[in-house]
């Protein structure tokens, strides 16, 4: 994987089994489409949660589709599962171990990524040791997400990315391919979803519309 962390950030798919009916399926019409990242993210109902065997299973062929279009794959949340196959990266929130036990457990080849759902957390995130990108919001009000975090809103995001762009940035929740343009316009390196392209009706014009949108802002 020669992606640089930047670059990879620019359309960055999250997905697990409870956000499609097939994921490997739309993971793959998602890399056709040019996806950037993909990550890993099983939990939360209708998840592979508590099944350990089918997880590791599902996360070996998502890695095998990620490979064969070299694209980076990232692992949400679980850093024993990260190790064992070798993933490209691991990415943690703000109640799991701290980013300097991670980044001992995992070694320094493998990316790391840290959500940050507040300014605060966002600054903080700019000092720490070990961190290669932060996930930044809500953005707006998140699809794929029951349990989400305080919406940011792009005013937020914006003025994080004024103080400072010492660490590569990702803007998550509810970006779809209408309000693409918008979330480009704060400054952030990247966009994350979910539901823009695991609910899309046409996946490729989906990806084509968020890459047209990063396209039209460089």
């Amino acid at each position: 994987m020669n992606t640089s962390v930047t670059d990879m950030l620019e359309v960055y798919f999250i997905a697990g089994t409870q956000d499609t009916d097939d994921l490997p399926v739309v993971l793959e019409q998602a890399l056709e489409a040019g996806i950037t990242c993909f990550q890993f993210r099983e939990k939360g109902e209708g998840s592979l949660e508590g099944q350990p065997l089918k997880l590791e299973e599902m996360a070996r062929r998502c890695q095998a589709l990620c490979r064969r279009f070299a694209v980076p794959f990232i692992i949400n949340d679980n850093i024993d599962l990260a190790m064992k196959l070798q993933a490209d990266g691991v990415h943690v929130g703000q109640d799991d171990l701290s980013i300097l036990e991670v980044r001992k457990k995992v070694g320094p080849q493998m990316i790391v990524g840290l959500s940050t759902n507040t300014l605060e957390q966002y600054e903080k995130a700019l000092t720490a040791t070990g961190v290669d990108y932060v996930g930044i919001g809500p953005a707006f009000q998140p699809r794929s997400k029951k349990d989400h975090e305080k919406v940011m809103g792009l005013d937020t995001i914006k003025e994080a990315m004024n103080k400072g762009k010492a660490i590569p940035s990702v803007a998550i929740g509810g970006i779809n391919e209408t309000n693409a343009a918008s979330v480009w316009e704060t400054g952030v390196d990247g966009l994350a979803v979910v539901s823009a392209v695991s609910q899309s009706e046409n996946i490729k014009e989906s990806v084509s519309h968020l890459k047209k949108a990063s396209d039209f802002h460089k």
